[in-house]
């Protein structure tokens, strides 16, 4: 069990660091802080640095902040939360990406996670709108044992689709993760991913492409396919994709939902927030508002139903999930408030990393993840 923490939203760097400090007064040995852009993310890792404990801090496109029962979706400000966590039950550390590839950054979060503890468990926040979520998950498995759970995001930068950042006390980066490793003999963690998209429209197969890079889709340009199905305009077809994700087929039979990050037209390329393999086979999706915010209830109710237990609730969501539903989202995070009756903390992402219905830690899009933490008293 955790200790009672403090949690709170900031609207400026000065309220931040103000209520921060206020926070001390429970000996907090972890915060974890999810940030707008607006607030001016150096400025933020600034002002936690002088609180002198570990951070684990991201970028958001919208933040989520749950206590007492009543929930909070806002934009533009910081969720908060700070708890005396176990100092010996987890680190926290900051990670340039450097030369390395997604898959080797991803390798070396798993190598360092395994030298802290035997058993380790991962919760991370990946900044670089070129980074290939996929591929860096793949990479942390890699190196960790067997069922190691992993869960995250992609750090937002509030829709602009410019820079996203993670950072810790040590400071902050554009091109990098922010990982927290927590002990598996004391820390049970465990989550949920539901999504709730339905592909529509024809496949379409994956003729050309690198890892996150879609090049040719039925041997076309993967900027023309697109403009032509989604109606769009190089201006605004980023933005308009974002809301039909690529329902894919992967060669082995398991299907994910991708979401576009950017567009390169000379090339007639499109990049995504995770892997697109060459065979696929892809459909647009949609989302159909409440209809997927209840699947996405019904899927929490049912989680709850075989984890009823939690000290501290961690929430994933996609940002297209807000822009779809609007309000409504937040539906969602009351379901799970009503139901754990615990604090909860999250943003909004530009992808999510977590436990599927096969079983598997996988990187996913237009999707909502919630990850359960739970301390347990060390054994007699």
């Amino acid at each position: 069990m955790i200790p009672e923490g403090r949690y709170f939203s900031a609207f400026s760097c000065e309220e931040l660091a103000e209520k921060g400090r206020e926070a001390m007064a429970v000996s907090p040995t972890l915060g974890i802080i999810f940030s707008s852009v607006h607030l001016g993310i150096p400025d933020v890792a600034s002002s936690v640095n002088s609180l002198g404990i570990p951070i684990f801090g991201s970028s958001t496109a919208g933040e989520i902040l749950g206590t007492g029962g009543e929930e909070t979706v806002q934009e533009r400000t910081a969720a908060c939360c700070f708890i005396p966590l176990d100092s010996t039950l987890f680190a926290v550390t900051l990670m340039e990406r450097g030369d390395d590839s997604s898959f080797d950054i991803g390798a070396r979060i798993g190598r360092w996670g395994r030298e802290k503890f035997d058993d380790p468990a991962f919760i991370i926040a990946i900044a670089g709108l070129k980074n290939d979520g996929e591929a860096i998950v793949r990479g942390i498995l890699s190196l960790s044992p067997p069922d190691t759970p992993l869960y995250g995001g992609l750090a937002g930068d509030d829709g602009r689709m410019e820079e996203t950042f993670v950072f810790s006390s040590a400071g902050y980066t554009s091109d990098g993760a922010v990982v927290m490793v927590l002990d598996r003999s004391r820390v049970d963690l465990s989550g949920i991913v539901t999504s709730g998209w339905t592909g529509v429209g024809m496949p379409m197969t994956v003729t050309s492409s690198e890892g996150n890079v879609l090049h040719t889709l039925n041997n076309r340009p993967a900027t023309k396919v697109l403009q032509e199905y989604l109606n769009a305009g190089e201006d605004d077809l980023v933005e308009t994709a974002i809301m039909f994700p690529l329902l894919v087929q992967r060669p082995d039979g398991t299907v994910v939902l991708r979401t576009c990050l950017s567009a390169d037209f000379s090339r007639g390329s499109m990049i995504f927030a995770g892997s697109i393999p060459r065979g696929a086979q892809v459909r647009f999706s949609s989302s159909f508002g409440y209809e997927t915010i209840e699947k996405s209830i019904r899927d929490i109710t049912s989680f709850h139903a075989t984890r009823p237990d939690a000290d501290l609730v961690i929430a994933f969501s996609c940002m297209a999930r807000h822009w779809a539903a609007g309000t409504l989202v937040g539906d969602e995070i009351a379901a799970a408030l009503r139901l754990w009756k615990k604090p909860l903390v999250g943003f909004f992402t530009y992808g999510e990393i977590g436990q599927g219905h096969t079983g598997q830690c996988d990187f996913h899009n237009e999707s909502l993840c919630l990850v359960l933490l739970t301390v347990n008293p060390p054994t007699p």
